[in-house]
């Protein structure tokens, strides 16, 4: 009776059929329970030729989610791979495209474009042709007229900035060039091809100091790096030769000139101050005061010169200087000392004194009442009116012997057409020029001079000490004598201030000098009470003054000019170099971000030979000894030994020159592949190209 097998126990047939055979061949069986192995059948197809299709026209193939997703699909036993490679010296040569493709033009950094580059030279050059010709016209036009506080207000820093910020954007301008120059300088060398790694993929000159990176970029013979970092260092001087290159100064400046109206113009005065004799008081009076307390000069006399009073324009400065043509009257004393006689009484009780000189006749007598006597009188004969005949101012002293000095005095005017200077500030004439003779026919301001030039005046000066008086009062008799005694007694404190003193005086016959000065000041301020009379008549006057004025630095200007047409050359160079040196490179997208490094290199050999790097020594260690370049076409980075390496380095059209770089023509951006093996279709770029060109 036999056992039934358990399920899944059947017999092995396969086991015994080789068993058996096995056992026929002198092969031992298999132990029992070992699976029999099956052994596959090999069969043989013919490669695909040129003219089969290699998909069906119901059925369109997919882009694989996996470089090697085709080769695990084996339910499609129709798929079958091949490799190609090429046999002959002349295969392995060819280009990498069977057709040329036309580069869509790449990216280039904004500062290195060719209208930002002109644009930037041609600004340069302007802005040193506009400081020339501006200093030019600074210096014509005095400085240029500002406005409000420039010392310390907003004002200052509205005229003194505006340099700096122009300043300030050129360095910007040429900042951005170079950073872009340098951030673009790997690529340059990728593009080239054979680029070391410390030359390309591991340089980085943006992080270098601006001071020491030109160093770097010469020993690595990067020109033009070297330049443009050596221009960033020239454009540091910008900024302070703009600080430098305006200034407010108080500039010494003539106005336009103004017309105003005189006060007074030349001719006798004989008002009521001139019979009582109160304006002849009165000069006597500051004349003593001066020499006492050191008064200075009043308006509009100026040493010997008493010049016709005019407005003063205080509304066009306060401080400065005006010009003007105009009357003035010269006072002259022609004091002279005299030869005194002294004849001492017989009784002892004083000294008689006498002189006769140059038409001047005078004695006088002294007596002990005091031991220094001084008087005034005039000296001429009596057919001369009194007021205008010549005086003298005598002198006597018993210390420490008895002493007498006398001072001739003959007082005479002259009018003059003169050129007046006048200070704004005080109000005082600093000087007289003079310029030709008054006359009263031809003239400014000779209106109503008739009278002074004329008669009863006749030209002839009042000595200002003794008058022709008709029937005074006492008052008037007394201001005639207090003139008298308040000359002398000025002329005599001008000796005891001296630092010869009283007897120095007397020995050494200086009365005569003291009597001079003390004298012309007299006739001077009755000069200008007694030869003006008010009257007004246009007078043109030319001020100048002090102003706060914009003006440019001579040297500021020159230096910046200079480096500004420095600049100018030297980057219309680096422009024309770089433009060259990177003609081959077709940047596809703007480097520099995380997201454009990954699209370089991430699935490159090279992305791969750093993928398991993770410190600066390992990256630097796995890059030695190798050489890259960059595919012009798909932006790819290829190391040296990678497929492809060898026919990507260059277009296929030679390179341009510098010349043919300047002229702006774009190289051509049609490079080359090799072509592919008979029946192979081309890889998609991307999925969705796939997918349409199975649509077709």
């Amino acid at each position: 009776m036999s056992t039934p097998l358990p399920t899944g126990d059947a017999p092995n047939t396969s086991s015994s059929s080789s068993a058996e055979t096995g056992s026929a061949n002198g092969i031992q069986p298999l132990p029992k329970g070992a699976m029999a192995t099956t052994v596959p059948t090999l069969t043989f197809q013919a490669p695909p030729s040129a003219s089969q299709t290699r998909f069906s026209s119901s059925e369109h193939p997919s882009p694989p989610a996996t470089p090697s997703q085709r080769l695990l699909d084996g339910g499609e036993p129709s798929h079958v791979q091949f490799a190609s490679y090429p046999v002959t010296p002349e295969e392995k040569t060819q280009p990498l495209m069977a057709e040329d493709e036309e580069v869509p033009r790449g990216w280039v950094p904004p500062p290195l474009r060719g209208w930002y580059a002109i644009s930037l030279v041609v600004v340069l050059f302007l802005l040193a042709i506009a400081l020339e010709i501006a200093l030019h016209f600074t210096k014509k036009n005095n400085g240029w007229k500002t406005h409000g506080n420039t010392t310390n207000g907003v004002m200052h820093y509205v005229y003194t900035l505006p340099p700096v910020i122009v300043a300030a954007v050129i360095v910007a301008l040429w900042a951005w060039t170079d950073i872009e120059i340098k951030k673009m300088q790997p690529y340059v060398d990728l593009v080239r091809g054979d680029a070391p790694p410390e030359k390309s993929l591991l340089l980085d000159y943006t992080r270098t100091n601006n001071f020491v990176v030109w160093t770097s970029a010469a020993r690595n013979r990067h020109w033009v790096v070297t330049g443009a970092s050596i221009m960033v260092l020239v454009t540091l001087c910008f900024q302070p030769l703009g600080s430098a290159l305006l200034s407010v100064r108080n500039t010494w400046i003539p106005l336009p000139d103004a017309t105003l109206s005189s006060i007074s113009t030349v001719s006798l005065n004989q008002d009521l101050e001139f019979q009582d004799l109160t304006i002849f008081l009165t000069a006597a009076g500051y004349a003593s005061a001066s020499v006492g307390y050191n008064l200075q000069q009043p308006p509009f006399i100026w040493e010997s010169y008493t010049v016709m009073p005019f407005q003063i324009p205080t509304d066009l400065a306060t401080n400065g200087t005006l010009i003007t043509n105009a009357t003035a009257i010269k006072s002259e004393t022609n004091c002279v000392p005299g030869q005194v006689t002294m004849t001492n009484h017989t009784d002892g009780s004083g000294w008689t004194n006498s002189l006769s000189q140059n038409g001047c006749s005078f004695s006088w007598e002294v007596d002990h009442t005091a031991q220094t006597l001084f008087g005034t009188s005039p000296c001429g004969n009596s057919s001369t009116p009194p007021q205008f005949q010549p005086i003298v101012f005598w002198f006597f002293t018993y210390v420490p012997t008895a002493q007498s000095s006398a001072t001739i005095c003959n007082p005479a005017i002259s009018l003059w057409d003169a050129a007046v200077t006048l200070d704004l500030a005080s109000g005082n004439v600093t000087n007289v020029h003079q310029l030709q003779p008054f006359d009263a026919s031809s003239s400014n301001f000779s209106s109503i001079s008739g009278n002074l030039t004329g008669e009863p005046l006749n030209g002839r000066a009042y000595n200002g000490i003794d008058f022709t008086l008709i029937n005074p009062d006492r008052f008037t008799t007394e201001r005639k004598t207090a003139i008298q005694l308040t000359m002398p007694a000025a002329v005599f404190q001008a000796a005891v201030q001296s630092p010869q003193g009283v007897s120095g005086s007397f020995s050494s016959d200086l009365f005569v000098n003291w009597s001079n000065d003390v004298y012309a000041r007299y006739l001077t301020l009755i000069a200008k009470a007694v030869y003006f009379l008010p009257n007004q008549e246009p007078i043109t006057m030319q001020v100048k003054t002090f102003q706060p004025r914009l003006w440019m630095s001579d040297l500021a200007v020159h230096l910046l000019a200079a480096l500004l047409v420095v600049l100018a050359v030297c980057a219309a160079v680096i422009h024309v170099f770089h433009r060259y040196e990177r003609q081959d490179l077709n940047l596809m997208h703007q480097p520099g971000t995380i997201a454009s490094a990954v699209s370089i290199g991430a699935t490159t050999e090279m992305g791969q030979l750093l993928a398991q790097q993770r410190d600066t020594d390992g990256i630097h260690q796995a890059l030695q000894d190798k050489r890259f370049r960059i595919d012009p076409y798909n932006m790819k980075i290829l190391m040296e030994g990678e497929e492809g390496y060898e026919v990507v380095g260059s277009p296929m059209d030679r390179r341009r020159s510098v010349f043919g770089a300047m002229q702006g023509k774009r190289a051509s951006r049609r490079f080359s592949r090799a072509p592919m093996s008979p029946g192979m279709p081309r890889s998609p770029r991307t999925p969705q190209s796939a997918a349409s060109g199975a649509a077709v």
